[in-house]
């Protein structure tokens, strides 16, 4: 049995059947990321298995494989899972990479902040951090954060008022940065705060998608208020952010950083349609989204928080039937029909200022859109 089938069959094993699966990533990437580990897959399935949650099911690599032509009718996707492959020829390599970078961001800690063990093995602190890496290491300080979140907030440049310092990925499930996955980073918070981090967050990632932005840009520079509040206090490059400790051109990944961050473009918007992330009116009459010659999404009613969802309830209602169920056969499923459009706007080479229009329409409110919650669906029962 070859590394590939002896994963799948390891997965099925660990984690369930695939129609229980959220919006989330396989545990594993493409067989180029493969190439930057030495941990084996069943190690990785293993793990993976432990957290629970998020990595599991390949669906926001499906998504993006049927954005960008994956040979599915809409009527047979529900049965039809040729897309989920994660080496599927139709997204490039790098986009699907971009795509899996929202949920598993490189990062480094100091030394006191490496202080986390599990499986017998501690975190390496000279090393960056990945899941493909270091996947004890990062079950750890996840599980460490998930605790946290429940009752003091998670964020980095501005952690104040008893808020602990995170990292890229704790901050990003946990904490201020809940905004890449189409998320407000707290309850209470206005929906067009979210909306506005949402959108310039996709501002930046466009910007260096479509070269407006270099790679060896550093990101205290960038004139997006987003940006400059959540990540000024750093040096950090935008290459730094997107490929930390592989900005090597032996890597190939500085080259191909547009894709990068092209696909967590892709990544935000495709969150935004997951009913754990967002609420959005029932679909009804869809207007056109001005002069783009695109339809527009049902609009969002609220924001939700992840730090006070039950997760099992986040991934069960966020499922893989959720994204083909309650629609149409003959229309595509909302984070389906985004991502295909942007794939157009991205091939077409648009600037920021040429797509601005489109992701506007994608994250427009309803005139009674509320404050972020956890969704009354998804909040923590009693303990």
């Amino acid at each position: 049995m070859n590394l590939k089938n002896l994963f799948v069959a390891l997965a099925c094993f660990l984690l369930g059947p695939i129609d229980a699966f959220a919006y989330q990533i396989a545990p594993m990437g493409s067989s180029f990321e493969a190439r930057l580990t030495n941990e084996t897959d069943s190690n990785l399935a293993k793990i993976a298995g432990r957290v629970g949650v998020l990595l599991k099911s390949p669906v926001h690599e499906e998504i993006t494989q049927l954005g960008s032509g994956c040979p599915v009718e809409p009527a047979e996707l529900a049965k039809d899972r040729l897309c989920g492959d994660v080496d599927a020829p139709f997204a490039g390599t790098f986009i699907i990479y971009g795509v899996r970078w929202n949920d598993l961001p490189p990062f480094r800690l100091s030394e006191r902040e490496g202080r986390c063990s599990a499986f017998g093995k501690a975190c390496r602190t000279s090393e960056t951090v990945r899941f493909s890496t270091q996947p004890a290491c990062w079950y750890c300080l996840f599980k460490d954060a998930e605790k946290t979140a429940a009752s003091r907030r998670i964020a980095g440049c501005r952690a104040t008022d008893g808020a602990l310092r995170g990292n890229l990925m704790t901050r990003s499930h946990f904490g201020d940065l809940q905004f890449l996955h189409g998320m407000a980073s707290e309850e209470g918070m206005s929906a067009g705060v979210t909306q506005r981090k949402v959108e310039e967050w996709l501002q930046f990632a466009w910007m260096v998608a479509s070269r407006e932005i270099p790679p060896e840009r550093r990101l205290k520079e960038i004139d997006i208020p987003t940006i400059q509040e959540h990540f000024s206090c750093t040096e950090w490059t935008v290459a730094d952010l997107y490929i930390l400790g592989r900005q090597d051109r032996k890597s190939g990944l500085l080259d191909k950083i547009h894709d990068i961050a092209f696909g967590s473009v892709l990544h935000t918007v495709q969150d935004s349609f997951a009913a754990g992330h967002a609420s959005r009116e029932d679909a009804g009459v869809r207007p056109m989204c001005g002069e783009t010659g695109f339809r527009a999404p049902p609009a969002i009613r609220e924001f939700h928080v992840y730090g006070s969802q039950d997760g099992a309830l986040h991934d069960a209602k966020d499922s893989r039937n959720a994204l083909v169920d309650g629609r149409a056969t003959d229309d595509w499923p909302g984070a389906v029909e985004a991502t295909r459009n942007l794939f157009a706007l991205y091939e077409d080479r648009r600037t920021w200022g040429e797509a601005r229009e489109y992701v506007r329409c994608l994250l427009r409110l309803t005139p009674d859109a509320t404050r972020s919650s956890p969704g009354s669906s998804f909040r923590k029962g009693p303990l």
